[in-house]
Order: structure tokens, then sequence, then C-alpha cells
């Protein structure tokens, strides 16, 4: 299969890494020039957990229309605020048969999707891999856990298993669920993020410094319980505490920083508009309180405009 993945980041570089190691043809895109002048020129580097380094040799481009191909699947690993653009550039590389897929943080990113490109499957997933950038287009692969993904609509099963047969290894497993479930699956990581990713950004504490902070990861919870409150309102059932558990499992096996928390020390924007900001949206729309999501949205969004003014 022909398998393009906008975003060579972390996540990004794991799928790509993964699609071309089972013999598919890999391109990557995005943005940054630098990501891709380095994988073009030594490879996409990827340190595994027993210690061995892979270079994934495949080509990377920062405009997609230079691929001169239709895709099979593209998948999308942008930042969410980077989404709708990703979608349009991506138009010279998609066909009517063309799966589209999200494995992005946050929610939202189907939608937009959908609206770029009515006729094709999409397809929507989770994904709970640990990843550390190293430097430019070299990654440390922390943690292996299994991705979920699925139809968004009752239709895209076969689509589902399509997708997943070009990511999926045994060392790198990937399961399909029906809609239900995949949505389920998707609320599940959803809650987590809402919890720990502003905590992360605010605090500016390392996974492995955070998980000891009793003060802190006590927000982190208590985000975690009001997001599956929201949850609930949408026709998602999860257990509050399970999920709070899980968190705490997540911290103590987790290295590195929070993605958000990347963000923040680049000086980049952050996703917090598909992460606190969507359960916002969903609060708002199923008449739920939500003070502790917009609590923290709002001094996020404040810490952005700290950044952009250079005071922080």
């Amino acid at each position: 299969m022909k398998v393009v993945v906008m975003g060579a980041g972390q996540m990004g570089s794991i799928y790509g890494a993964a699609a071309h190691e089972n013999g598919h043809d890999v391109w990557f895109v995005d943005a940054v020039p630098a990501i891709v002048d380095a994988i073009n020129e030594r490879g996409l580097l990827i340190d595994r957990r027993d210690g061995r380094q892979d270079a994934v040799k495949v080509p990377a481009t920062t405009d997609p229309a230079s691929i001169g191909l239709t895709a099979d699947v593209l998948l999308f690993q942008t930042k969410g605020w980077a989404t709708a653009a990703a979608a349009e550039a991506a138009r010279p590389i998609v066909g009517p048969d063309t799966i589209l897929l999200t494995l992005q943080n946050g929610l939202g990113n189907e939608e937009v999707l959908r609206e770029a490109y009515p006729g094709n499957q999409v397809l929507i997933g989770m994904s709970v891999h640990t990843v550390i950038t190293v430097d430019t287009a070299h990654y440390s692969h922390t943690g292996v856990r299994d991705t979920s993904l699925g139809p968004s609509s009752g239709e895209g099963t076969a689509a589902a298993e399509t997708a997943a047969t070009a990511f999926r290894r045994d060392d790198f497993p990937v399961e399909v669920l029906p809609e239900l479930e995949i949505r389920t699956a998707q609320w599940s990581k959803f809650v987590l993020n809402c919890g720990s990713l502003p905590v992360a950004a605010l605090t500016r504490l390392r996974t492995d410094v955070l998980r000891d902070q009793a003060l802190p990861f006590a927000v982190i919870d208590d985000l975690t319980r009001e997001t599956c409150k929201i949850a609930k309102a949408a026709g998602i059932e999860l257990d509050p505490e399970e999920r709070v558990a899980f968190q705490h499992e997540l911290f103590a096996t987790a290295g590195g920083r929070a993605s958000m928390l990347g963000d923040v020390l680049a000086h980049r924007r952050t996703e917090i508009d598909t992460i606190n900001g969507a359960a916002i949206r969903y609060a708002e729309r199923y008449g739920v309180p939500s003070p502790l999501n917009r609590a923290v949205f709002n001094l996020v969004k404040g810490l952005e405009q700290a950044i952009a003014l250079g005071e922080a």
C-alpha cells in the first residue's frame, strides 16, 4: 500500500516506521523543513527499548503535491490546530478510495476531515504509545501499547481492517473496534489528556517528577473525573476511578515530557483547543459543569499569550 503520514513528529514517526517495516511505500509530510531535510539526509532515527536504533529510510517532503501519487492510507498525526491546513494541503494525493485516519490527540479532528472529504472513509482511533524527542527527526520509543482504530460510521469496518494491516506488527499491536467501542476508546484517552496535558504544561514538570507531586496530581485526578462526567453526557460510559488509576499507571512507566509541555518549552502553539477546549464545547452542548477544564484552558491560553509576547 501507499501510506502517507501527515506529521513526522513523535507519533507520526513510529507509525510511518511500522508501515515501512511491513513493506509498504511510505512518505512523510511535515511543515518543518529541518525535519524533512534530516529524514531525507540520514533517515528517521528511532531508538528502541531494547537498545537498538533504527534508521528509517523513507522520503519526506513539505509539499504533498510533490509525492506525485494517490495515497491508499493517509494518516493524520499533526497537531490538532493544524488539521484543517494539513487536510487542504493533502488534496493532490487524495483520491476517491483514499482512507483517512486520525490518531491525533483530542476531539474535533474527525469532523474537520469529514468536512474536507465528505466522500471518503474517515477512521478514528487512539494511541497511547510514549515517544520522546531526542533531536530533529530523532525519537525514542519508550512505551509500546495497543493502538485501537475503527470506523466513524457503521460502513467503514473494511476500511479500518485495511488501515490496520498497514501498521500492525507482532511488536506493534493494532486492533479494530466497531464504532461505539472505538469512540469509547477515543474518549478513554481524551479524559486522560484533559487531566495530564494542561497540568504538565502549566507546572513545566517532567513526567517522572510530576507523578510524585501530590498537589498538582490531585488536579489531574479531578480533571479526569470531571471529563468523565462530560463523556457520560455525550453517551460514553467510563469509570472515573478506573481512568484515574490508569493515569497513575501511565505516569509510573512513562518518561520525558508531556506533549503540551514540549510545545510550551519550544514556544509553539499548544493543542489546548482540541483537548480541554473540546471538553468545554461538549460540556456546553450537554449542559454539564466544567469549571476545572475551563480554568486550565484559560490559564494555558494565557501562557500562550505570554509566550507570544516573549514573557515566558
